[in-house]
């Protein structure tokens, strides 16, 4: 049973408010900026604005000083196919669901404008740019009821989709377990794009031997066949080969990327991302 949005969104917030108390004024910078000089911290500056390595080499608390401060535009793409719907700790789809949640509210915590798009071949759900913290209830109804079965991701479509959708330059952030013919190479050439990828340890190392009968959540096919050792070592070569070109071309494209599985938490993983 997934969980409720109630009760991703309490942890999202408790998770988040944790890691802002460390030394990470919000998940992400703001890349919305004109830096100006460092300053040392009197009462009534923000925390978030605090310079955490000056600090730590001076002993005392320094602040950043900004001319002015942008709004970020940021895109959050949560892609929709069948195999989202497996898991064995919990399904892949709740898990993206946690780290749109995660994504979204550093967001519009940090009053930055935040677009929305759910897309398989097509749009499957767009929720326009808002500063709103009140659309995240939306968002993740949106994320944990939407129907994966039957449906695959078209990286040509989603390209041309975003490109003539989104006009301004953005961080843009998509979520998915991308399988197939992976390109996000477009959406690079004016985006800085990272990548999370959500997968379960149980499709990468399958347990199975014997006669299975399986259903294909991308088409709903029924499928019978016999697994072997040999088989299941082919299949693994595969679908590891499969993802080192997948990470070549985020390499190639300079796309941050993560890998996220069933059985961890987002929160951390995401910090790491944009540390790195």
């Amino acid at each position: 049973m997934m969980q409720t949005k109630k009760a991703i969104l309490v942890k999202t917030k408790r998770k988040i408010f944790a890691l802002h108390s460390g030394n990470h004024p919000s998940i992400f910078e703001s890349r919305g900026i004109d830096f100006r000089e460092i300053k040392e911290y009197t009462f009534g500056d923000e925390i978030r604005k605090i310079n955490w390595k000056v600090t730590a080499r001076e002993q005392s608390p320094y602040v950043n000083r900004f001319n002015e401060e942008r709004s970020l535009n940021v895109l959050v793409v949560f892609l929709v196919s069948g195999s989202i719907f497996f898991g064995t700790q919990k399904l892949k789809q709740e898990s993206m669901a946690e780290v749109l949640s995660a994504l979204s509210y550093a967001t519009l915590h940090q009053s930055d404008y935040l677009s929305t798009l759910f897309f398989s071949d097509k749009e499957e759900f767009f929720h326009a740019p808002t500063k709103n913290m009140g659309s995240l209830e939306r968002l993740l109804d949106v994320a944990l009821t939407l129907n994966p079965l039957s449906k695959t991701v078209d990286y040509t479509a989603l390209n041309t989709y975003v490109m003539n959708r989104i006009k301004r330059k953005s961080l843009l952030f998509v979520i998915g377990d991308f399988y197939g013919d992976v390109d996000l190479s477009a959406l690079t050439a004016r985006n800085e794009v990272y990548a999370i990828m959500v997968r379960d340890h149980f499709e990468e190392l399958p347990k199975l031997r014997g006669e299975h009968t399986l259903i294909d959540p991308n088409t709903m096919r029924q499928i019978s066949f016999s697994l072997s050792g040999s088989q299941l070592k082919a299949y693994t070569k595969r679908l590891e080969e499969q993802d080192a070109h997948t990470f070549a071309h985020f390499k190639k494209h300079k796309i941050k990327h993560t890998k996220l599985y069933t059985n961890e938490e987002p929160y951390e993983k995401l910090f790491e991302l944009f540390r790195g």
